[in-house]
């Protein structure tokens, strides 16, 4: 009996100093007696899959998307530092001739990259290069490499069944929808600036 009565003592004691290890206060405040938490609760986002497939499929795009985002970026950035370059260039001949030097820098710097993508991931590029510059991949080069490079590059993409000329809409496309979720939050998780 005075065993059984030690050891229910002592685990109450070890219950009690383990629970108070444990024990978080958040910050408050009182309004009219009521207290009320004032810590901020990180925003959970909830989605709704169709069923188990659509879930698998949902983790692939993840990885995919993870994978080609910071491409996207690079071009929006690409595309801005290029305009800016180019309203300082007054003649023609001169912008094209700067447009040619950026794009043999360009190729030289991301193209061992690019040819390792699949296809998939190269959907996802063109997706979100509109996202990021509000223009499609198709409009990209027919302003920066004319009318002949852009057509030629728009019938190779078909040949594998891929359109240059797609476009990012969240509404409308429900992948659409989960790579805006996913880089969402990505940047919440601060993988992304």
């Amino acid at each position: 009996m005075l065993r059984l009565l030690s050891t229910f003592v002592a685990s109450v004691f070890l219950f009690t100093s383990y629970s108070q290890e444990k024990i978080v206060v958040s910050p408050f405040i009182t309004v009219d007696g009521e207290r009320i938490l004032t810590s901020e609760i990180p925003q959970l986002d909830i989605i709704d899959f169709k069923d188990n497939n659509e879930r698998k499929s949902f983790f692939r795009l993840r990885k995919r998307v993870l994978k080609v985002y910071p491409y996207a970026i690079e071009t929006k950035i690409k595309v801005d530092s290029l305009n800016n370059a180019l309203e300082k260039i007054e003649k023609r001949r001169k912008k094209r001739r700067y447009i040619r030097e950026v794009t043999k820098i360009i190729k030289k710097q991301y193209t061992s990259a690019l040819k390792n993508l699949t296809m998939k991931e190269g959907r996802i590029l063109i997706k979100l290069i509109y996202r990021e510059t509000g223009i499609s991949t198709y409009n990209l080069l027919k302003q920066y490499r004319g009318w002949w490079n852009t057509t030629m590059w728009q019938t190779f993409a078909r040949m594998y069944n891929m359109d240059l000329k797609t476009i990012f809409d969240p509404q409308n496309v429900r992948e659409d929808m989960f790579i805006n979720k996913i880089i969402s939050q990505a940047k919440k998780e601060g993988r992304f600036n």
